[in-house]
């Protein structure tokens, strides 16, 4: 017997039991390894975050899942450090390609800067925003 229930923001614990879930049965499957998390960040001289980037590395992609930088910080090469960071890391990590998700008002011109095609792009947001993917094969 079980029961089916709701959290809207649920624990990181709890969360991490989905996660390790789905690794058992990708290493019983494939013999895949475990997924990797990894942030940088962009800290003040009171150590306070201004800025990062996080991600994972799962079998063998890079997935960058959040870039942000404070308002002071945009438009002066931190951005493009960052994804640098990042993007080296994945290459460390035998990665083949990498990739990124971004809305229309959001970053896909700095993203399509550094290399990202558009894969497909998802239309039927609310205020007609768009939904693009996008990818960066390794040479």
């Amino acid at each position: 017997m079980y029961t089916l229930s709701f959290e809207e923001n649920p624990k990181p614990t709890d969360m991490e039991i989905l996660s390790k879930g789905i690794m058992s049965y990708a290493a019983t499957q494939r013999s895949l390894p475990p997924i990797e998390t990894f942030a940088y960040y962009l800290r003040d001289e009171q150590d306070n975050i201004i800025g990062g980037c996080s991600g994972a590395i799962f079998y063998g992609c890079v997935y960058i899942d959040q870039l942000w930088l404070s308002e002071p910080l945009r438009g002066q090469g931190c951005g493009t450090k960052l994804m640098q960071a990042a993007l080296a890391y994945g290459k460390e990590k035998g990665c083949t390609f990498a990739t990124v998700n971004t809305m229309d008002w959001e970053a896909l011109g700095f993203y399509q800067k550094l290399g990202f095609e558009v894969e497909p792009a998802r239309t039927g947001f609310m205020k007609d925003s768009i939904f693009y993917f996008l990818r960066k094969d390794f040479a």
